[in-house]
C-alpha cells in the first residue's frame, strides 16, 4: 500500500523521549485524518518507547507510517539485539513484558525486526469498519473489556508496572482522565500516577486533584464510591483487597456525557480487579525481599583478607523471584592463617533447599574448626543429612588452605562435586582432585583427600554446574570451554578472574540461567602479603 504520511526520528535514552514519540504519532495521524486510531496508537507507542529508553537504556528509532488502511509504528532499540522490554524478562509475555502484552491485545498485527546490534517491535492498527457509535459501550463490550483488563493485570507481579498500567486502561474508555492514590500508614493517600486524554491538560489536572482531595479521602475512609462536584465531574472509588485499603482510583467523566450508574458499576468492578492485582504485587514483593535476604544470608558478606592469598567470588541466581537457590560458597578463616574454602550445590530450590544449604555450611564449619579431617567431615555430614530423612542431597567441594613458604598447600576433598580447575601462570590448566559421593544419598560414601600445591601465580577455581551445564541450543558450556576461558585470564587478580568467567558464561548463551552459578577463585599471590 502507498504511504500517505511518515515520520522517522531518533530519540535519546531520556525520560522525555516517550512524549516526543507520542507527539510524532499524534502529528502523523492528524495529518492523515485517522483520529479513531489515536488512543490505541498513543498507548502502544508509549509502552514500547518507555521500555526502550528506560529498560533497554539505549537511544531509540521511532518510525510512523500511515497508509489508506491504517498506521504502522516501529520502535527500535540498540542494546546488542536485545528486544524492547525489561531486560530482566526476556519472555515478553511474562511479568516484565508489559509492552508486548498491550501490543498483543490491541494491535491488528505485530512483530519484531532485527538488525546488526538492534532489535525493534512494530505494531499495526487498521481502521475499524464504519458503524454508528453508540452513546455508551454495550454491555458485551464492557464484559470483554473487563476480561481483557483482568488478563493484563494478572500478568504483572510488579507494583510499579501495575500502577502505570491502570490509567492507560481507563483513559479514554471510561473517562477523560484517571488518577490513582496509594494508601500509606494510617491511611494517608499519596498520588501515585495520573493521566489525561489531553497531555497538555496534565498540569491543570494535577492542581485540580489537590482541590478535590477531601472528596477522594471520603472514598477511602468510607470505602465506597464518591462523586466529585462540578466542574470537576467524576467518581472516586476505593481500592480494597482482602479487606485492606490500598488506595483510591478516581475517574473523570467524558466531556460529552456524565457517568451513568452502569459506568460507576464498571469503574467499581475494575477497581476491585486493580486492587487485587496491586495486592498480589505487594505480597510478591514482600516474599521476594524475604527470599533475597535469605539468599544473602547464605553467602559471605565479604571475603576475608589473608596475607599472600587472593580470593574472588561471583554468584548468579537462576531466579530473581521468591525462590532461594541451593548453590553456595563459603570462606572461613582458621587458626594459623589457614582458610576453609567450600562450594556446594544442594538439590532443589526454595525454603527447604535454603535450610539445607545453611545446615551443610554450618556443620562443615563446626566440624573443621573442631579439628576433623575433611574425609571424616564428609562422613559425619552425610550421616546428619540422612537423619533428616527428607531425601535431599548435596554435592560439595571443601579445602583447607595453608601457606608453606612461597607455596599454598590445599587439602581438597570432593563429595560428588565437579573438580576445580588449576590454572598456571603460563596458561596451562588441569582439573584436580578425586571424585567422591554426594552427601545425603547413600549410607556409606567415598571421599578422598588430595594435596595440591599452588606455586606463586597459580589459581584454583571452584564452580557449580550452573556454569558448565549452561546451555545454548542444546549444547553445554562444559569444562573444556571453562578451561579455555581460564587460560586467557592468567595473571589477573582473583576477583577479576571470577568476574570475567561469570561474564563469559552468561554471554555465551542468550537464555536465562536455568541453574544458579557460583564461582570461587583462590590465587597464590605472595607479593600481596
Amino acid at each position: 500500500m502507498p504511504t500517505h504520511a511518515r515520520r522517522t526520528l531518533r530519540l535519546p535514552a531520556d525520560h522525555q523521549s516517550p512524549a516526543h514519540a507520542r507527539a510524532a504519532v499524534r502529528e502523523v495521524l492528524a495529518e492523515a485524518g485517522l483520529a479513531e486510531l489515536l488512543d490505541e496508537a498513543l498507548l502502544l507507542t508509549t509502552e514500547l518507547s518507555t521500555n526502550g529508553v528506560v529498560h533497554a537504556g539505549t537511544d531509540i528509532d521511532v518510525d510512523v507510517q500511515v497508509d489508506e488502511a491504517g498506521v504502522t509504528v516501529t520502535v527500535t532499540d540498540f542494546q546488542g539485539g536485545a528486544a524492547i522490554g525489561p531486560a530482566r524478562a526476556p519472555d515478553h509475555f511474562a511479568e516484565g513484558g508489559r509492552g508486548l502484552l498491550l501490543v498483543d491485545q490491541f494491535a491488528s498485527a505485530w512483530g519484531t525486526t532485527h538488525g546488526e546490534g538492534s532489535k525493534g517491535v512494530w505494531f499495526r492498527l487498521d481502521k475499524p469498519p464504519p458503524r454508528p457509535a453508540p452513546a455508551a459501550p454495550e454491555k458485551r463490550d464492557w464484559l470483554t473489556f473487563l476480561a481483557e483488563t483482568s488478563e493484563l493485570l494478572a500478568q504483572s507481579l510488579d507494583a510499579e508496572l501495575t500502577l502505570a498500567l491502570i490509567p492507560q486502561l481507563v483513559v479514554p474508555r471510561l473517562g477523560e482522565w484517571c488518577a490513582v492514590h496509594t494508601a500509606g500508614e494510617w491511611g494517608a493517600l499519596t498520588l501515585a500516577t495520573y493521566l489525561h486524554r489531553d497531555e497538555s491538560a496534565l498540569p491543570l489536572l494535577r492542581a485540580k486533584l489537590d482541590e478535590v482531595a477531601p472528596r477522594i479521602r471520603e472514598a477511602a475512609t468510607g470505602r465506597s464510591a464518591v462523586t466529585l462536584p462540578r466542574p470537576f465531574d467524576g467518581v472516586a472509588v476505593p481500592l480494597i483487597a482482602r479487606g485492606q485499603l490500598l488506595g483510591t482510583m478516581t475517574v473523570g467523566r467524558h466531556v460529552d456525557r456524565l457517568h451513568s450508574p452502569d459506568d460507576v458499576a464498571i469503574i467499581a468492578d475494575l477497581a476491585r480487579r486493580v486492587a487485587l492485582a496491586l495486592d498480589n504485587a505487594r505480597i510478591h514483593a514482600e516474599r521476594e525481599s524475604i527470599a533475597q535476604a535469605f539468599q544473602r544470608a547464605l553467602l559471605p558478606v565479604a571475603l576475608p583478607r589473608v596475607a599472600g592469598m587472593e580470593l574472588g567470588a561471583e554468584y548468579v541466581p537462576a531466579s530473581t523471584g521468591t525462590d532461594v537457590g541451593g548453590d553456595f560458597y563459603d570462606v572461613l578463616p582458621l587458626e594459623g592463617d589457614r582458610l576453609l574454602v567450600s562450594i556446594g550445590d544442594v538439590c532443589g530450590k526454595g525454603a527447604r533447599a535454603a535450610a539445607l544449604t545453611g545446615l551443610v555450611r554450618d556443620v562443615l564449619r563446626v566440624l573443621v574448626r573442631d579439628g576433623r579431617e575433611l574425609p571424616r567431615v564428609m562422613e559425619l555430614l552425610n550421616t546428619t543429612m540422612l537423619e533428616r530423612g527428607d531425601g535431599k542431597h548435596c554435592t560439595l567441594a571443601a579445602a583447607v588452605v595453608s601457606r608453606d613458604g612461597e607455596y599454598l598447600n590445599v587439602d581438597l576433598c570432593l563429595a560428588g562435586h565437579d573438580k576445580p580447575a588449576l590454572v598456571h601462570p603460563d596458561g596451562g590448566t588441569a582439573l584436580v582432585g578425586e571424585g567422591g559421593t554426594a552427601v545425603g544419598l547413600l549410607d556409606t560414601i567415598t571421599s578422598r583427600l588430595t594435596r595440591i600445591r599452588l606455586a606463586p601465580g597459580d589459581a584454583l577455581v571452584f564452580y557449580t554446574d550452573g556454569i558448565t551445564e549452561r546451555r545454548r541450543e542444546g549444547e553445554f558450556y562444559g569444562q573444556d570451554r571453562l578451561r579455555q576461558e581460564l587460560a586467557g585470564l592468567t595473571g589477573l587478580p582473583a576477583q577479576v578472574v571470577a568476574a570475567r568467567l561469570r561474564a563469559a558464561a552468561l554471554a555465551w548463551s542468550p537464555e536465562q540461567p536455568r541453574d544458579d552459578i557460583a564461582l570461587l577463585v583462590l590465587r597464590n599471590a605472595p607479593e600481596a602479603g
